[in-house]
């Protein structure tokens, strides 16, 4: 798979602040961002991510920038309008570019949401907002 964003379920933890902790990344053809196991807030980016990857596959030209909530990490999308995405992901100058299925980012996504949902319902976590969100998708 081009793309994959991957969670460890494991580590998530419940911040005093209501935030969910735990490692969240991106694979992008074999590059992992911002790197394997970067802690940040895994549910608030999913459903960032979630919304971006829908937004900039219904046309070509649609962009979105999707911040990594802890450090300055982001990843840009760009519709392309033939079933593919274009990705980057940025930080400290460094780049890495790919084109991407738009089919394989949504099935990539599907799989990391109905994880997070389950493991946060299990931990007693389900009133939360992002949790809330997460379930609606």
């Amino acid at each position: 798979m081009e793309f994959e964003v991957l969670c460890d379920v494991e580590s998530l933890n419940l911040a005093r602040s209501g935030s969910i902790w735990g490692n969240v990344w991106v694979d992008i053809s074999g590059f992992s961002f911002p790197e394997p196991n970067w802690n940040d807030m895994p549910v608030a980016f999913i459903m960032e991510l979630l919304d971006a990857v829908d937004f900039v596959r219904r046309a070509e030209g649609r962009r979105r920038r999707v911040r990594f909530f802890d450090g300055p990490f982001w990843i840009d999308l760009a519709g392309r309008g033939d079933g593919a995405v274009s990705v980057s992901a940025n930080a400290h100058g460094a780049c890495k570019e790919a084109t991407v299925s738009a089919r394989d980012m949504a099935r990539s996504l599907a799989a990391v949401r109905i994880a997070l949902v389950r493991a946060c319902l299990a931990r007693g976590w389900g009133e939360q907002m992002d949790v809330r969100r997460l379930q609606a998708q």
